[in-house]
């Protein structure tokens, strides 16, 4: 017998997402006025001083002067509702997601929140004949503090000559630099090559050695990841220079550079940079 069927919930008329599903591919729906997003508080500390009012601020911040910021709590309600065939299939459709880190969009325009997802107990509503009519329950996401937006890409110039663009967002994001080398075809000496980053005239270094590639390779990725603060050279791990550090870049204004060299076993490359606008609201 074929079970398959097409949930057809109308009920939902949020825009809210899980993972980039809407609660209705879930079989649930937002109640109004159910939707909760707490505050996210900075990470501060003061020294108290003798004869200095207000004492000293210790708070450690980042490069740009930013200090950490707390995790926030955000709640949703939703229901289910149908019969209990329908109640239970959204059950186990919003159970498959707890504990689980997800995304949860809908909440702003801005982008979306991030988080552990926990569901809570369900509370079953049944008619005077006891027949299960409906149930709801309230999601818990511990989220990071930020908002994240689209992932943004900015082309980038050839042999360190400067690429100017505009950071969205108003909190520092780390950058991702990819380099994609089309490599010299066989048979070829293998050079020390050293790939060099700068966001803001913050750089980073990456030595590679550069020894050729088959006849129909696709280009070889090397991928700078500031935020997981990872390298790969085709997909095996390399590191930065030892007194080098993974830059982030502030909202506003920022110029990047990059290239490889020497260019011996070079044929052409293209170069790259992504990031994803942090929203603090």
């Amino acid at each position: 017998m074929n079970t398959n069927r097409i949930r057809g919930l109308t009920l939902d008329k949020s825009r809210l997402t899980i993972d980039g599903k809407h609660l209705s591919d879930h079989a649930v729906f937002a109640i109004a006025d159910g939707i909760s997003i707490g505050e996210s508080s900075p990470v501060t500390a003061f020294q108290s001083a003798p004869g200095r009012s207000g004492g000293w601020d210790a708070t450690l911040t980042d490069p740009h002067g930013y200090p950490a910021m707390e995790r926030r709590e955000i709640t949703i309600q939703i229901a289910a509702a149908g019969d209990s065939l329908e109640i239970e299939e959204a059950k186990t459709l919003i159970g498959g997601r707890n504990g689980r880190h997800v995304r949860i969009g809908g909440l702003t325009g801005l982008g979306e929140y991030r988080g552990r997802l926990a569901v809570g107990a369900w509370t079953d509503r049944h008619d005077a004949s006891g027949i299960l009519k409906w149930s709801v329950c309230t999601l818990t996401l511990d989220a990071e503090p930020y908002a994240y937006g689209p992932e943004q890409r900015i082309d980038m110039q050839l042999d360190g000559k400067p690429t100017h663009a505009r950071i969205l967002g108003n909190r520092p994001t780390p950058p991702v630099f990819h380099q994609l080398i089309d490599e010299k075809v066989d048979d070829v000496t293998p050079v020390a090559t050293t790939h060099t980053f700068t966001a803001n005239s913050q750089t980073v270094h990456v030595a590679n050695t550069l020894t050729g590639a088959g006849l129909w390779d696709e280009a070889h990725p090397l991928v700078i990841d500031c935020e997981q603060r990872h390298v790969t050279w085709r997909g095996e791990a390399r590191a930065i220079a030892i007194d080098d550090d993974y830059p982030t870049v502030p909202p506003g204004h920022a110029t990047f550079t990059g290239t490889v060299g020497p260019k011996t076993n070079v044929k052409k490359y293209t170069q790259y940079v992504t990031y994803t606008p942090r929203w603090l609201i």
